[in-house]
């Protein structure tokens, strides 16, 4: 059985991935990049948190039975996904900091990746243990 605090943080980062989406989609239509800048600090955040949960060893994972992989599984992976994003955000928030041209283009893969990301963990979330 999953733990209600592990749920609760994988809850918690598929809202930081949301709000942060929904800045930079609001960015783009206000054409307000410091609200882009926002949701990238958020995706930063995100980072933290996934590397918090990944270094303090709050994962407990059960034995495997049969061919199922567990829950917690699935949010460990989802949490080592979010630190690799957090870390392709970073160098994307460094290219708009320093004016490279390949910004547009890459905050387009960010918003790409956080989307498939808020949709991989809400499906684990999904899923009966």
């Amino acid at each position: 059985m999953v733990s209600n605090s592990l749920s609760g943080v994988a809850s918690i980062s598929q809202w930081t991935l949301f709000l942060g989406i929904g800045l930079i989609f609001f960015s783009w239509i206000e054409k307000k990049e410091k609200l882009a800048l926002a949701g990238q600090v958020i995706f930063i955040v995100l980072g933290l948190i996934s590397l918090w949960v990944l270094l303090t060893n709050s994962i407990v994972i059960p034995e495997v039975i049969g061919n199922t992989i567990p829950k917690e599984v699935k949010i460990l992976s989802y949490f080592k996904l979010a630190a690799f994003f957090s870390g392709f955000n970073l160098i994307s928030l460094l290219l708009n900091l320093f004016k490279v041209r390949y910004h547009k283009f890459s905050l387009y893969l960010v918003v790409f990746i956080g989307l498939m990301l808020f949709f991989m963990v809400f499906g684990i979330l999904q899923t009966p243990n």
